[in-house]
């Protein structure tokens, strides 16, 4: 649906050039390019259509919602609204914009362009809202209108959203890039448009996007926040991890994002390049569609939960950073129960349940997974073939079934896999972030499903309305415990591994500050003088 343009502007291609040369980022001040490679292309450049990261953490550069999170935190800051308030029944949020704020098509950012926005996502009837998923407005929220019932203006720089119920997660949800602010003149222009190039209020704009080679951005003269010091980033597609590695060593390339375990051993020895870790808000997992047979028996599930080594796929693949997960969510967020361990490596046992389930000589089955690697899997062939080596040893054989990362995720939105290996990095430091999108039944709806395992408990869906519906963080933990403990009780997908993500970068640029959801601010940074 997406056209992709070919032809580079000349001033583009010669600042690529120059980083081909490396001399990426070795001018100062304002007249400075930076590079960055990653391992894999943007889908779209939509946030409210988009639910990848590759995507939305660039989008963030060019787009603000009404609120953000702080630098390195799920702190809720100010963005394109100054302050907020909430009615004491949590149902009435009124939202006072920062006046004089322009997208960088010169339009206002004002209280009409909110409401215009939040109206495309959330009603079926609105001329914009057209044929697009809205994956996240439709798992955060509940579908189309969903918990936003209105929205009001009351003047140019208020506006009013007021809910069909009491929403704890509310504030952080809508901190999220997929509810960031587009501008109307540029979505009633060209929608199609909007996803390639999209006009938004943030520290940069899109320039070109060239399909899988780059993406370059370049600073937003309209932007009130940190001025860029780099005017210019360049955002390569490098999928073959020797080629990005080796252009970050030779100085072509001044970032690299997702650097797969040994790499990052190898880099953090070299002078003149660091590597950082980004905070630990991911999980890798495994989902079991209980629509196809055999995962609909829980004796099977468990069974697989019991055959994988968990902990040698964590000495094997990670480094150090990662650690194997025993509830759903990560350490340290609001729900974590202390109760819930991981399953124990034993095949023994496995085999056991096997044959309880009618199947002692376990069965074949596929396994679909993504051939890029991800913050939460850096080696995702490897990791597939561990768990393969693992099953077969309790009689289950997997044929792998490795895809592009696009061709992926519409085959297991589609529910098209018996088991997928996939993993989320969090969006707003909420276990409701975790739980509802991934594995409640209101977001098992192909051919747009988040809920891989299409498990669709009610006693789960009834927690994850009660968690919703509290604003008191101690009856929410509480209820979050709960459901931990139901996934891992009933294992519809297995949660694997939690890790810290290596980003490697030249030891000439300050200012990085490492971002929970894998966000890089390019405004912070600057080069060394």
């Amino acid at each position: 649906m997406i056209k992709f343009g070919r032809a580079a502007v000349p001033l583009l291609a010669t600042l690529i050039g120059l980083a081909g040369c490396g001399g990426s980022s070795t001018s100062s001040g304002n007249g400075a390019t930076l590079v960055v490679a990653r391992v894999k292309d943007a889908v779209t450049l939509d946030p409210a259509v988009a639910t990848d990261g590759l995507s939305l953490n660039l989008t963030q550069e060019v787009l603000k919602g009404l609120v953000q999170f702080k630098y390195g935190s799920f702190d809720v800051s100010p963005a394109i609204a100054q302050r907020w308030t909430m009615t004491a029944d949590g149902k009435t949020w009124t939202f006072t914009l920062k006046p004089g704020l322009k997208f960088s098509d010169g339009t206002p950012v004002d209280a009409q362009a909110v409401k215009f926005n939040f109206d495309r996502w959330r009603l079926v009837s609105d001329p914009y809202h057209g044929n697009e998923v809205y994956g996240y407005y439709a798992d955060m929220f509940g579908g189309f209108p969903g918990l936003i019932g209105d929205v009001k203006v009351t003047s140019p720089t208020t506006v009013v959203l007021t809910l069909t119920r009491s929403f704890g997660p509310f504030l952080r949800d809508v901190a999220m890039p997929s509810f960031a602010i587009g501008s109307p003149t540029a979505l009633r222009k060209d929608e199609e448009g909007f996803a390639q190039q999209p006009v938004g209020y943030g520290p940069y704009t899109i320039a070109e996007w060239v399909k899988d080679d780059h993406i370059t951005l370049q600073a937003n003269p309209t932007w009130q926040g940190p001025k860029p010091a780099y005017q210019t980033v360049v955002v390569r597609d490098l999928a073959d991890p020797s080629t990005a590695v080796l252009s970050l060593q030779k100085g072509d390339v001044d970032i690299l994002t997702d650097p797969g375990r040994d790499d990052a051993k190898r880099l953090a020895t070299q002078t003149g390049i660091t590597i950082y870790q980004q905070p630990s808000n991911n999980l890798m997992y495994m989902a079991m569609n209980m629509e196809k047979s055999p995962f609909d028996t829980l004796a099977v599930r468990q069974a697989i939960a019991d055959a994988i080594d968990l902990p040698a796929i964590v000495r094997a693949f990670y480094d150090g950073g990662g650690m194997v997960a025993n509830s759903w969510t990560p350490p340290g967020m609001l729900g974590e129960n202390p109760a819930v361990k991981a399953y124990t490596y034993n095949p023994v046992k496995a085999k056991q349940l096997l044959s309880q389930a009618g199947m002692p000589n376990g069965f074949s089955t596929q396994l679909f997974y993504t051939t890029a690697p991800r913050p939460y899997m850096p080696e995702p062939q490897r990791t597939a073939e561990a768990i393969q080596a693992d099953l077969k040893k309790v009689g289950i054989t997997i044929t792998l079934e490795p895809f592009e990362w696009g061709v992926f995720l519409d085959k297991i939105r589609n529910g098209e896999h018996p088991m997928c290996l996939i993993g989320w990095s969090g969006d707003n430091g909420d276990p409701d972030d975790f739980m509802y999108p991934l594995l409640d039944r209101d977001s098992a709806h192909k051919p747009t499903a988040q809920n891989y395992s299409f498990w669709r408990d009610a006693a789960f869906h009834k927690l994850m309305l009660a968690g919703q519906s509290s604003v008191d963080d101690a009856k929410r933990a509480a209820i979050y415990r709960q459901a931990n403990a139901l996934i891992h009780e009933q294992v519809p997908a297995l949660a694997m591994i939690h890790t810290t993500v290596p980003i490697a970068m030249k030891s000439s640029i300050f200012g990085y500050i490492p971002n929970p959801d894998t966000h890089i601010s390019f405004e912070l940074l600057k080069p060394r003088k």
